[in-house]
């Protein structure tokens, strides 16, 4: 607790002649009202991290009983809430996130700012109150340029018009073509997939679809159902697991829709390239198509 008079601080405290520099009552600086942080930062600052990232020393110097805040900021997670000196100069540990697996992560500069909390202020006033680290920059993105088309052609036009419009009814069918060609790591590759989805369907659910005259005849999955069922009943079908070779891979898809009733103002088929775990951080390109078929 600092000593006042009336309402003011002490400017000075002496014994006899001779100013006091400091007064405590127990471990409680009560003069001057002020404590001070002379000093604050990275032990390492300027130095460069490895980018699995890891704990860091910060060390802050001033009076004791000085009290502030530490912030992380750009990767580093200081400790939180009000840090109060019982000694100086005292070490605190700063967590610097780990981005070794972030593909295309950057070189970064982790950041620490101390904020100064009651009565403590910065002696010199210009104290820097920031002070960073330089963490290396994550794995570089593997780019793999692929070969990739898709047609849709409608097989089965069967449609209904509601208040005027056209729209896809229950038994209209599509043939999907895709043809693929693997860039410079196969296993960049782990799948293609084609999902299928209604415009503005009505009633609003998604349709399903009953696919067969698939080539190769017999890809991993259906959306979930085995594609040797007859119908097999999904709204995506994938050919592929693990590496997808050079072909053309096609299937016939045919509404067949949650209710008697459905509708759809249009249709959408989006191929997407299912990415492979080899090599890491591969990117490929192109990542996938879209074609909407209006009736």
């Amino acid at each position: 607790m600092p000593i006042n008079l009336f309402n003011n601080p002490l400017s000075s405290i002496k014994l006899g002649a001779d100013d006091i520099l400091k007064g405590y009552i127990g471990n409680g600086q009560i003069f001057p009202n002020s404590t001070s942080i002379t000093a604050a930062g990275f032990d390492n600052a300027g130095l460069t991290m490895p980018n699995t990232g890891g704990n860091t020393p910060y060390t802050v110097s001033g009076d004791i009983g000085s009290s502030f805040s530490l912030q992380g900021t750009v990767g580093a997670t200081a400790p939180s809430g009000t840090q109060v000196l019982a000694t100086s100069p005292t070490t605190y540990q700063v967590a610097i996130g780990d981005q070794s697996t972030t593909c295309g992560a950057g070189l970064r500069y982790p950041v620490v700012t101390i904020t100064p909390q009651g009565n403590t202020v910065f002696d010199p006033t210009n104290l820097t109150p920031t002070s960073n680290v330089v963490q290396s920059a994550g794995p570089f993105t593997v780019p793999n340029n692929i070969g990739l088309t898709m047609s849709v052609s409608n097989a089965v036009y069967n449609t209904i018009t509601v208040g005027g419009q056209v729209r896809w009814a229950q038994g209209a069918a599509w043939n999907i073509t895709v043809n693929y060609t693997q860039g410079t790591y196969a296993t960049a590759v782990e799948s293609l997939r084609v999902w299928v989805q209604g415009v503005s369907p009505s009633p609003n659910l998604a349709p399903t679809f009953n696919f067969t005259n698939i080539s190769p005849s017999s890809p991993s999955n259906c959306g979930g159902f085995s594609c040797t069922v007859s119908p097999a009943q999904a709204q995506q079908i994938y050919w592929g697991s693990g590496s997808i070779p050079t072909g053309t891979y096609s299937v016939l898809a045919t509404l067949n829709s949650p209710s008697a009733n459905f509708t759809s103002q249009a249709m959408t088929f989006t191929l997407g390239v299912i990415t492979g775990s080899s090599p890491t951080c591969v990117s490929n390109s192109p990542s996938g198509l879209i074609n909407t078929q209006f009736p």
